[in-house]
C-alpha cells in the first residue's frame, strides 16, 4: 500500500449506492478518486468525465490497484465476502456496505486475515446511528431516562418488494432479510445497550413472495437475549405494505420509548389515561454521509475511532449468521464470534 500522509487514494466497487460513496470521495480534500468499478458499462462515461478517474467492469483492477488506500465495496452481496478477503490481501482499508459477508466461513476467514494485518481498518454503512430518534434513544439510555432496560424491540420495514421480487437481491443465489435489512437493527441494540447477543432463535416465511422469482424468505422475525441478560426482538419485513421506515421500542424500569416512523413517544405511567410525551428531535433529517466522512477522518488520523468501528461490524455479522443459521435447525444458536 502506498503510504502518503496526505491523501487517502480511493476505488469504489458498486455504482449503485457506491455512487454516493464516489461523491462523498469527491468532496473530500482528503481523497482522491481513481477508480470506479461496476458490472454495468454504461458508468464508464460519467467515471471519466463527471469523477475524471478511470473505470472497469472488473473488481480486481480495483482491488489489485497500488495506488489505492481504501476501497468501497458496494457490490451484490455475495460478492462482499471475496471481495473484502481480496482488498485485506492487498492491503487495502476497507469501507463496506452491509452485509460484511454471506456465510460463516467468510467470516472466519475475513476474521483471519485481519488479525494478521492488523494495520488494515475496516467499517461498514449503519447509516441508522446517524438517525435523529435513534440518537435521541441512545442519549437518554445512556442518561438512565427510563431506568434499567429489560427488553427491546425493532423492526425494519423494508417497504420495496419490488426490489427483491425484480432486482438483483432475487438473482443471486442467496439472499438474507436479516443480513441485507435487519442487521441496522441489531448494530442499534447492540450499540444502545452496549452488550453482545449470545443466543437467537428465528422463525420466518416466503408468503408474499412464494409465486414470485424471489426464493428466500421475506419476512423474519428473530429473539435474542443479550449477555447482560436483557431480551429483545427483531423483525425484518421486506413485504409490508408501508413506506420504508424503522421503528423501536426500549422497555425500562421506570419508563418506555416508542419510535415510529413518525415520532418519539416517551411513557412513563401505566394509567389507562395516561398521555406520552414526544420527544423533541434534534434535526429532522439523518446524515448519511457522516458515517464514511468520519471513517475517512479516522484514516486521516482526526479522530481517535470511526462512528463504526471493526468489533461493530463483526459483531453485528456474527449475529446475523446465527439468526439465518437458525432459519435452518429450526432451534435456539449459540452466536459464534
Amino acid at each position: 500500500m502506498k503510504k502518503n500522509k496526505n491523501i487517502i487514494n480511493t476505488g469504489v466497487i458498486g455504482l449503485g449506492v457506491g455512487m454516493r460513496h464516489a461523491d462523498i470521495y469527491k468532496r473530500n480534500k482528503k481523497c482522491k478518486l481513481v477508480f470506479l468499478c461496476d458490472l454495468r458499462k454504461k458508468f464508464n462515461a460519467i467515471s471519466k468525465i463527471k469523477y475524471k478517474c478511470d473505470f472497469s467492469t472488473n473488481a480486481q483492477k480495483v482491488l489489485s490497484n497500488d495506488d489505492i488506500n481504501l476501497v468501497s465495496i458496494a457490490s451484490f452481496d455475495n460478492y462482499h465476502g471475496k471481495q473484502i478477503i481480496s482488498s485485506i490481501k492487498n492491503q487495502k482499508h476497507i469501507f463496506v456496505e452491509k452485509p460484511l459477508c454471506q456465510t460463516h466461513k467468510e467470516y472466519k476467514t475475513i476474521k483471519r486475515y485481519l488479525k494478521k494485518r492488523k494495520k488494515i481498518k475496516i467499517s461498514s454503512n449503519f447509516v441508522l446511528r446517524t438517525y435523529p430518534k435513534f440518537k435521541k434513544i441512545y442519549d437518554l439510555v445512556k442518561k438512565n431516562k427510563i431506568g434499567k432496560i429489560y427488553h427491546i424491540e425493532g423492526e425494519y420495514n423494508y417497504g420495496r418488494i419490488h426490489k427483491i421480487t425484480k432486482g438483483w437481491r432475487g438473482k443471486i443465489p442467496f439472499y438474507s432479510v436479516t443480513q441485507g435489512g435487519g442487521i441496522h437493527i441489531i448494530d442499534l441494540f447492540m450499540w444502545i445497550l452496549d452488550s453482545k447477543v449470545v443466543n437467537v432463535v428465528a422463525v420466518g416465511n416466503n408468503l408474499m413472495t412464494n409465486n414470485t422469482s424471489f426464493r428466500h424468505q421475506d419476512t423474519v422475525t428473530a429473539l435474542l437475549k443479550f449477555s447482560n441478560g436483557v431480551t429483545a426482538k427483531l423483525t425484518s419485513n421486506y413485504s409490508c405494505v408501508l413506506p420504508h421506515h424503522h421503528s423501536m421500542s426500549v422497555f425500562g424500569s421506570a419508563g418506555t420509548l416508542v419510535a415510529s416512523r413518525e415520532n418519539l413517544l416517551f411513557y412513563n405511567s401505566r394509567k389507562k389515561n395516561h398521555k406520552a410525551k414526544k420527544i423533541k428531535l434534534n434535526g429532522k433529517k439523518q446524515n448519511k454521509n457522516k458515517i464514511l466522512e468520519s471513517f475517512i477522518s479516522f484514516l486521516d488520523n482526526s479522530f481517535k475511532k470511526p462512528i463504526i468501528k471493526k468489533e461493530d461490524v463483526l459483531n453485528s455479522m456474527a449475529v446475523c449468521l446465527a439468526v439465518d443459521k437458525s432459519l435452518v435447525s429450526k432451534k435456539w444458536e449459540k452466536v459464534k464470534y
